[in-house]
């Protein structure tokens, strides 16, 4: 399976694919209700972060339940193929004037191939650097959005289902767990749970401060609108370019960590290189029917699988050794 990778990498790659979640499908939301639920997906992944061994989720789903515990596997590992080819049909929403469809989820489809072939630790280095670019990028959209503002567009408000929804699709990059990690620090994660929900968020906020929430609600990609009508300086200016290319890079990362959990799920019934591509090409196979998954059935299984499944897997490992799968001392 590759070297495991850092804590500082599987944060940042959760940034990375976060960003996208959020950027294609949640800015259409209330702020509040984002804040709520990304939140609550950052409080969840800090448990899983202080429970898991640096073997990560896989083996341990494996061995926990028995004979049981293959099934449990196939099981995942079909949510993720259907989750993975959900996020293929992401890269369109990224270009919504461009007639792209199925090529550029195919695109990407092929690199996460290239990137999980190459090892989990490649895909988690080039998401750290790819965090970096997508923090600049939207921050410079927000940065010239601001000015147009209009604040009483800001009042909050929340809808449970919204925030139940957020705090689901927000889940979707936590496959990352299920991939072999070096011990952690405490330290380094709470800095990342703390300024990730604030982003979020932040990005909603400002989407309905211009747009107005009505219209955020209802157009099909409210951030793209939104940098239709953001002026440089005093300018009008294309900027869609730029986050086109922010959601593609974020859209990939997610597709990244959905193939690496493939691969260390399958690594536990055969080990073979090959797992990564083969997942990719299910999930071209699978794009079409993908397309009309509706949000809270992706947010379902999120919560199914990354993060029921997990807790009842740990709480059963610590039932069986308490001694050998509790945390190790900070």
């Amino acid at each position: 399976m590759g070297h495991p990778i850092g804590e500082r990498q599987r944060w940042a790659w959760l940034a990375a694919a976060a960003s996208a979640v959020t950027a294609t499908c949640l800015c259409g939301l209330s702020w509040l209700s984002v804040l709520l639920g990304a939140a609550g997906a950052c409080g969840l992944w800090l448990a899983l972060d202080a429970a898991l061994r640096p073997c990560g989720m896989a083996p341990m789903l494996a061995a926990a339940w028995g004979g049981l515990g293959k099934l449990a596997v196939l099981l995942t590992m079909a949510w993720t193929v259907a989750a993975l080819a959900w996020a293929a049909n992401l890269a369109v929403t990224a270009f919504p004037m461009v007639e792209g469809y199925p090529v550029l989820g195919w695109t990407l489809l092929a690199l996460a191939a290239w990137g999980s072939y190459k090892g989990a630790a490649a895909s988690a280095r080039c998401a750290g650097v790819l965090v970096v670019f997508l923090a600049a990028l939207y921050g410079l959209v927000a940065v010239f959005a601001v000015p147009d503002v209009t604040v009483s567009y800001l009042r909050p408000s929340v809808s449970w289902l919204d925030s139940c929804t957020a705090l689901g699709l927000f889940l979707l990059p936590a496959g990352v767990f299920y991939v072999p990690c070096r011990r952690r620090q405490a330290r380094l994660c709470w800095p990342w749970a703390l300024v990730l929900p604030l982003a979020a968020a932040g990005l909603c906020a400002i989407t309905a401060g211009v747009l107005s929430p009505e219209l955020s609600a209802i157009a099909p990609t409210p951030l793209y609108l939104l940098a239709q009508s953001v002026s440089l300086f005093g300018v009008m200016e294309r900027i869609e370019p730029l986050l086109s290319v922010a959601m593609t890079m974020g859209v990939f990362c997610l597709m990244a960590s959905l193939v690496c959990a493939f691969r260390s799920l399958g690594a536990q019934l055969k080990p073979w290189k090959g797992l990564g591509p083969l997942a990719c090409l299910l999930a071209a196979a699978a794009m079409g029917p993908a397309r009309y998954l509706p949000g809270w059935c992706l947010a379902a299984g999120a919560g199914l699988f990354w993060v029921v499944l997990p807790f009842l897997t740990l709480l059963r490992c610590r039932r069986l050794h308490p001694r050998r799968h509790s945390p190790p001392p900070a």
